[in-house]
């Protein structure tokens, strides 16, 4: 381990106290530096077969050779890590609208899906829809992911307020997800990693029940052990309702090696 950025990370998936099935799914291949969780959506239960669709293609598509591939060739911006990432998100993407092109009880079916990669130097993202990525860096929660939703949309454009957003009743309308079109926008992201940062990937199960500032605290006090910080953020949203289903990670950052750096010095944002 001693030639590699070393990580720590665990991960839980919940039914909530509401819902009558788990419609999240999330994958934590720590052996090999990444880390995704997805939500769900579509009835008779399609949203479960998406997320589970998304879990399997991203992984697939990462597990596969790609070696000479120059798809995206023309956003070289971005490391080959986030790129492929990229890549595996509109593989997942192109299974799901499939199956559901197949299956007519499915149509409509689709999730969100964030991933993050932490190799070398580079923390890499790629993110559709309104599951998040956090960062805990220096005593400081910051949200990196920006929601696929018609409230941040409104949020964007000055119409709503921070508190007008969070009583809003479009809060939950999603405007970006896998599987409703044959292509999908993926947001990517890069940053440069330190040790000692934590990060947080949740389904909205957990920020609909639980405060920003809340999130921060458990992580400040969790003694940068995942299991302990993951646990403690499902029993909170469970606690206060716990009214979707509850999928989260936490990984925490021990140690940063030189290797695949991001293309800029602090981090570098790009809409697909």
């Amino acid at each position: 381990m001693d030639d590699k950025t070393v990580i720590r990370s665990f991960g839980v998936t919940d039914i909530g106290r509401v819902r009558s099935h788990n419609e999240d799914a999330i994958c934590v291949a720590e052996d090999h530096g990444y880390v995704l969780v997805a939500d769900g959506m579509g009835g008779h239960n399609a949203g479960e077969v998406a997320s589970a669709l998304a879990i399997e293609g991203f992984t697939r598509f990462l597990a596969a050779d790609h070696d000479g591939d120059d798809s995206v060739a023309e956003i070289s911006e971005f490391s080959g890590q986030t790129i492929a990432l990229r890549n595996a998100v509109q593989a997942a993407n192109a299974i799901i609208f499939g199956d559901a092109q197949r299956n007519p009880e499915r149509q409509g079916m689709g999730t969100t899906l964030v991933s993050a990669s932490f190799n070398g130097s580079c923390l890499a993202v790629a993110h559709v829809g309104d599951s998040r990525l956090y960062r805990f860096r220096d005593g400081f929660l910051d949200q990196l992911t920006t929601d696929h939703t018609l409230v941040q949309e409104m949020i964007d454009r000055k119409v709503y307020s921070e508190e007008d957003a969070r009583n809003s009743r479009n809060k939950n309308v999603i405007t970006r997800a896998l599987g409703l079109a044959d292509i999908v926008e993926v947001d990517l992201l890069e940053s440069l990693l330190r040790a000692g940062d934590l990060y947080l990937l949740c389904s909205d199960g957990l920020t609909g029940m639980v405060e920003d500032a809340e999130i921060a605290d458990v992580l400040a006090n969790c003694q940068a052990d995942p299991e302990v910080a993951a646990k403690q953020l499902l029993k909170m949203a469970n606690n206060s309702g716990g009214n979707d289903n509850i999928s989260i990670i936490v990984v925490c950052v021990d140690k940063v090696v030189a290797g695949q750096e991001s293309s800029s010095e602090e981090e570098l944002d790009w809409f697909d």
